[in-house]
């Protein structure tokens, strides 16, 4: 691992490639670890669903057995050989193929759910880091025409070591984003699709239906094993099928048979464990009031959520309203003309720090939206 790294070239070597929007979420969709995480975690719910079936489908044991003294290795012949073939069936307990099969499929929409809230959560970062390197630009702008005339080389100096800073820390959170450390990744901020904020108001007024779901699920899976506990109480059938050895070789001898209703035979079990140490019944009652807990929990989540929500979308307004105040106000201070010295410098100085309100307010607002893409999605 450590040559490795050391073969790794450093982060300024790296070629620097810019790229659009949808380029981008294309890559986070083929190249993204988390993504990849998610969707392999449905893959695996959903073959869960498939394993409460496929688990009675009979097993087939392979035995070859050899005993010989060690001197006699030399003269081993297939008469030392011994093998058997035999074929089980394992049905599990009908009482529990109900509850295992309505608790695979409640994973596999859970798993889902996850899924959709991933790629929400990937699209806000994505979002989020668009508007920042969108700002981050017009941040050195401001700073660029904020140097006095009369600058040796020094402040501008400071502006360019300053920018090279920030777009390092910004093609690093585009690279791991994207899932592709080869290069110095940028998404170009013109190519960023506009949001109608007005469907977020709209939406706003109540709950995402995928938000509570996922709490719906949590709260599914908390009532799922207060019923996994309360079964413990009802009998359990078991039913085995099994056979003799289907094919037999030892000694040179070989028999075998095709197995029919004789060469069968079938286990069959009625089960009842008495809770005499009443640990299952510690059990349900612990898991019975946990469930009620989360209950209330999920309620108190749910309004705090709401709350939220509400007030991610009066600070979004909010902006909106100063931002618009506020540019229209650097404009004029841009035209104004000034009388004296002292008036120009605090003209410049005026307008240098509405900018720099502006950028610091800026970022800020980018953590608003992306707050709301993830609670609502992407809404155009």
């Amino acid at each position: 691992m450590m040559k490795q790294i050391e073969g790794e070239p450093h982060w300024e070597q790296l070629p620097e490639r810019t790229i659009s929007w949808s380029a981008a979420w294309k890559m986070i969709e083929d190249n993204n670890l988390d993504l990849k995480e998610s969707k392999m975690n449905l893959r695996q719910a959903e073959w869960a669903v498939t394993s409460v079936f496929t688990q009675m489908i009979p097993g087939v044991n392979l035995d070859l057995m050899m005993t010989r003294d060690i001197n006699g290795l030399s003269s081993l012949s297939a008469r030392d050989v011994e093998y058997h073939t035999n074929i089980l069936f394992n049905m599990p307990s009908l009482t529990q193929v109900p509850f295992d099969y309505y608790s695979a499929k409640a994973s596999v929409y859970a798993s889902k759910n996850m899924l959709e809230m991933k790629k929400r959560e990937l699209l806000s970062q994505l979002y989020r880091q668009v508007l920042l390197y969108d700002n981050a630009i017009r941040s050195r702008k401001n700073a660029l025409d904020s140097i006095p005339y009369d600058d040796d080389g020094t402040q501008r100096a400071k502006v360019d070591r300053d920018w090279e800073k920030t777009r390092k820390d910004m093609s690093k959170a585009f690279s791991l984003l994207l899932g592709d450390v080869d290069s110095r990744w940028f998404v170009n901020p013109v190519t960023l699709p506009r949001i109608n904020w007005a469907a977020y108001r709209k939406a706003s007024r109540k709950l995402d239906f995928l938000v509570v779901s996922i709490m719906a699920m949590e709260l599914e899976a908390s009532r799922l094993n207060v019923l996994d506990v309360k079964m413990r109480f009802f009998p359990s059938m078991d039913i085995n099928f099994y056979s003799p050895s289907l094919f037999t070789g030892s000694g040179g001898t070989y028999s075998g048979f095709f197995a029919g209703a004789r060469d069968m035979q079938v286990n069959m079990s009625l089960k009842e464990q008495l809770d005499t140490r009443l640990d299952v019944w510690n059990q349900y009652r612990n898991a019975r009031d946990n469930h009620k807990i989360l209950e209330k929990k999920i309620r108190l989540r749910l309004l705090d959520r709401r709350e939220k929500v509400e007030a991610l979308i009066k600070s979004r307004d909010e902006f909106e309203s100063w931002q618009s105040y506020y540019r229209k106000k650097a404009e004029f201070l841009k035209k104004r003309l000034a009388f004296s010295g002292e008036e120009y410098l605090q003209l410049r100085k005026d307008i240098q720090s509405i900018y720099h309100d502006l950028d610091s307010e800026a970022v800020k607002n980018a953590e608003v939206e992306a707050a709301l893409i993830m609670e609502y999605g992407w809404l155009r």
